[in-house]
């Protein structure tokens, strides 16, 4: 019985294009059989590092191991790693089904069980009606899907996925996005997946691995990377709306903004200088009614309907701007609110280097 997944290993990997530094001495270690999403914003570095795992580019320095061997030492026969790629790379003069079948054919899988994975894919897909056609007769969303397919259909020890999704629509995005979920509790492949996309990497990664700048900046399961993010990037990369940052001052036990005391802890023991609060939307409790007097006063500048819940844009003569999330449906534009901050539920960011406190951690 063959393995069906293997570890990846990057040990000190830089890349450099011409004089440009694309990955700064990333080490990154991914267990066998784990759900690990690169996530970032466009130019990261994120697509490099999954093209160095897959081989197609070579690290400037540092080693790429798979299973405890060297990357340029391993022979890929197609059973150790596929990748889909963000641009097809489907065989134009070959049909919907034997693009999907082609790998299969070469690496000696039997027909009906070729057949039967690639039905399976094609009604997964959504590509039955169109097993026939070639790629110039299809929609750039339908290349996506057949690209995703080829790559699903190949039962890989490592899955390597390059933006799969962003040409499909939404309610095909969901489903294929079900189906690589399945995929991977069914045969436990490694997969390393890229994308920007911070909705999909929180509903799809065992571990998410957020880049900035060729370096990977915080790498965690979902739930700590959204509540207990590294630093201020990793913050506001993460969640919509975006988390709310004030500019404060810690004095005299008290973090003020506007000299104004917004929050008191007698057993803080923080220096008394300036730093940056963050608190996500939802952590911004709103009252018509002031409830102390550390409330913020503002005004709600706009309303958001969202049917599962209201954003409110709530704005002070001071140029602060907050946004909240609210169950209730009480709040009218112009009208003005009292927003109350909890110690529990904000964040607390060096100045200037942005990294979290963990402020928590002084209690």
């Amino acid at each position: 019985m063959n393995k069906s997944n293997a570890t990846i290993e990057l040990k000190n990997i830089s890349k450099q294009f011409k004089k440009n530094t694309i990955i700064d001495g990333m080490d990154l270690s991914v267990k066998a059989g784990e759900f690990l999403v690169l996530l970032g914003p466009s130019g990261c570095g994120k697509s490099t590092t999954l093209r160095m795992i897959a081989g197609l580019e070579e690290p400037t320095s540092g080693q790429v191991m798979i299973d405890n061997r060297d990357l340029r030492e391993l022979k890929n026969d197609g059973h150790t790693i596929a990748m889909v790629f963000q641009d097809y790379a489907l065989y134009p003069n070959m049909t919907v089904y034997q693009n999907l079948e082609y790998a299969l054919k070469i690496h000696k899988v039997a027909k009906d069980e070729r057949q039967k994975r690639i039905e399976n894919v094609l009604e997964t897909l959504n590509l039955t009606k169109y097993r026939d056609r070639l790629p110039s007769q299809l929609s750039g969303g339908q290349k996506q899907r057949v690209a995703v397919g080829r790559g699903m259909v190949k039962k890989s020890e490592i899955f390597l996925l390059d933006e799969p999704l962003s040409n499909i629509d939404v309610q095909l995005r969901e489903k294929a996005r079900d189906e690589i979920q399945n995929l991977h509790a069914t045969n436990q492949q490694t997969i390393v997946y890229v994308t920007h996309d911070q909705l999909e990497a929180m509903a799809l990664g065992d571990r998410i691995a957020v880049m900035d700048q060729g370096i990977i900046q915080m790498i965690d399961v979902p739930e700590n990377i959204y509540n207990n993010p590294a630093n201020l990037f990793v913050a506001e990369f993460i969640g919509t709306p975006q988390i709310n940052v004030i500019e404060v001052e810690y004095k005299d036990s008290n973090v003020l903004f506007n000299n104004k005391s917004i929050l008191a802890d007698q057993n803080l023991n923080l220096k008394e200088q300036k730093y940056r609060l963050g608190i996500r939307p939802e952590n911004l409790f709103c009252s018509k009614e002031r409830q102390n007097s550390q409330d913020l006063e503002l005004t709600v500048e706009n309303i958001i309907d969202y049917g599962r819940f209201v954003q409110l844009s709530l704005v002070n003569d001071e140029g602060l701007t907050l946004k909240s999330i609210v169950n209730t449906f009480e709040f009218n534009v112009n009208e003005k609110v009292f927003v109350h901050l909890k110690k529990a539920t904000s964040l607390l960011f060096d100045y200037e280097i942005g990294k979290n406190l963990n402020w928590g951690n002084y209690e």
